[in-house]
């Protein structure tokens, strides 16, 4: 190929390129859906009202920092994922959220064998409600993050789907015990736990299908 004929290859290969917009950075836009999503939880838990027993706790460090360690495995989650849904990611961004997510699990299992060494399995009651709750709450959150993530390429896109998941469910769970407070830890752990982590699960699933690279 001559280089009369290169050029003309590449002119016609570039007649019809259109300028391609960058996507913003990862942290800007984690940043646009926690502006978007924390407004939207606020909402929820305005419309039904602060419980008592959830004010009452307010103080009591035994409940807080379980119930903040939630809000910031959210967001550091979120933060995560935005990271991870682009390729070169650093790798210690896969465990950006495993601290607070330690501090909310830990906690909570403290106090989960302090009342079963108190009180035995007496005080083990059922409260599907709180699934049912943060699964509807989760999925309008993960439809509009899947939103923000259709044009990612994630290297890791199970990691990717799982951490996605997880930041909505705790987000859900923390807005759920502002208006439908369980009085104890293990009820917490066992339902509010379960919840999540079955939400973790389908986010890893949808993750390996809907987040690959394409071919």
């Amino acid at each position: 190929m001559t280089t009369r004929e290169t050029e003309n290859l590449i002119g016609a290969l570039s007649a019809d390129v259109r300028p391609v917009k960058p996507l913003a950075g990862p942290v800007s836009r984690a940043l646009r859906y926690l502006a978007f999503a924390g407004p939207c939880l606020l909402a929820i838990a305005l419309y039904y009202g602060p419980s008592e027993m959830f004010l009452a706790r307010v103080n009591q460090p035994v409940f807080m920092v379980p119930w903040l360690a939630s809000v910031l495995t959210g967001v550091l989650a979120t933060i995560a994922v935005f990271h991870l849904s682009v390729p070169g990611a650093p790798r210690w961004i896969y465990l950006l959220p495993i601290p607070p997510l330690a501090v909310w699990l830990g906690t909570l299992g403290a106090g989960c064998l302090g009342e079963l060494v108190a009180h035995g399995f007496s005080h083990i009651g059922t409260s599907w409600h709180c699934v049912m709750v943060i699964l509807q709450t989760s999925i309008p959150l993960g439809l509009v993050l899947g939103w923000m993530l259709r044009k990612a390429a994630p290297l890791a896109p199970v990691a990717t789907g799982a951490w996605a998941a997880l930041a909505v469910a705790a987000f859900a769970s923390a807005t759920l015990e502002t208006f439908h407070s369980l009085d104890t830890a293990t009820m917490i752990l066992l339902w509010h736990g379960t919840a999540v982590a079955a939400v973790a699960a389908i986010g890893a699933v949808t993750g390996k299908t809907a987040l690959r690279l394409p071919v």
